[in-house]
């Protein structure tokens, strides 16, 4: 019974594995409903900030076009911003008191390694905001104002996004999922769900960026040759 009381009191949070070292952990201050519709909201103002560059755009757009300005701004304030924050702040992240704090607290459950400074997470984030980030705005500028750009730019965003997933996923599934909460709430939806979406949305974006670079250097090929022939 001594044993089990002492474990209680060494263990003060609600992560896995049980004996992650956060002893600068506190709890969220903010509730989880409050914390998502912030983050909610900000995605919101994304797309309609989206929604206000594509219609203002001189090009006649797409469905498909739209979409991915859509999807490249959202990713660009995901980037920069969420991601960003956990870069500068990774070392105070699970004792500080703020909605994106909090976010990053509740993700957590489902990866504990975004609050033990974990060097591979700390580098794959700040990469992440900086190029990512970046590319992703690059990339909807260009399918804007239909610059030559736009498709290496998605090709870029899209690929760094898919190989930094999977080596994220991939490093955890080769230690036994042991920083994941087992809970299917936080292992299926979080850490499954919500990172599936940067596999497969990239995955269709590289395609279609290589299709779209294959075709114009076809083109650009063939116009030498005829070239060169007269």
């Amino acid at each position: 019974m001594a044993s089990l009381e002492q474990e209680a009191i060494k263990i003060q949070h609600p992560y896995f594995p049980r004996d992650a070292p956060l002893a600068h952990y506190v709890p969220s201050k903010f509730n989880v409903g409050e914390a998502f519709m912030t983050l909610g909201s900000a995605i919101a103002v994304l797309m309609v900030t989206s929604a206000i560059l594509i219609k203002r755009s001189s090009k006649q757009l797409s469905c498909k076009d739209k979409s991915i300005v859509v999807w490249m701004m959202v990713c660009a304030g995901i980037h920069i911003v969420l991601e960003g924050y956990f870069s500068f702040n990774h070392k105070n992240l699970a004792g500080m008191q703020t909605v994106m704090a909090d976010l990053w607290r509740e993700y957590s459950h489902s990866d504990s390694r975004y609050l033990t400074s974990d060097p591979f997470t700390v580098i794959m984030e700040g990469i992440t905001a900086v190029f990512d980030g970046s590319f992703a705005v690059v990339t909807a500028y260009g399918v804007l104002v239909d610059s030559p750009i736009r498709y290496p730019a998605q090709l870029v965003t899209s690929l760094m996004q898919l190989y930094g997933n999977i080596l994220y996923m991939g490093i955890n599934y080769m230690e036994g999922f042991r920083y994941s909460n087992p809970h299917p709430y936080y292992f299926y939806g979080y850490f499954v769900l919500m990172n599936a979406i940067w596999i497969v949305i990239p995955i269709y974006l590289i395609v279609d960026a290589v299709k779209n670079l294959y075709r114009g250097m076809l083109i650009a090929q063939r116009a030498t040759i005829v070239k060169k022939a007269n």
